[in-house]
């Protein structure tokens, strides 16, 4: 055998896993990153939805806010055109068209 004393016995039969553990440290390493980036990436994913959320609302306050306009230029073209009809009316009638 060796004339290796017990210390440097045990060093020399772990010698052949140093590049297992260095590995493993590597993978964790790895790991660790993964799962921060997973967690940026959830954490991106719920801003975003409650983004959607709040855009979906605001469109939806911006349509009924359009309805209500849509409607009132639709009653103040009928007032116009109410408008015009009976100025045509009221000058029809006062006869200016009438020979005479």
């Amino acid at each position: 055998m060796s004339d290796l004393g017990p210390q440097e016995a045990v060093l020399e039969a772990m010698l052949p896993y140093e590049g297992y553990r260095a590995m493993l440290r590597h993978i964790e390493k790895r790991l660790t990153s993964l799962e921060l980036s997973v967690a940026a990436m959830e954490t991106e994913r719920a801003v975003s939805e409650e983004k959607r959320k709040f855009m979906v609302a605001r469109f939806n306050q911006i349509d009924t806010r359009l309805d209500k306009i849509d409607g009132h230029i639709a009653r103040l073209v009928w007032l116009i055109i109410a408008a015009i009809l009976g100025g045509f009316m009221s000058f029809v009638m006062q006869g200016p068209l009438m020979p005479g």
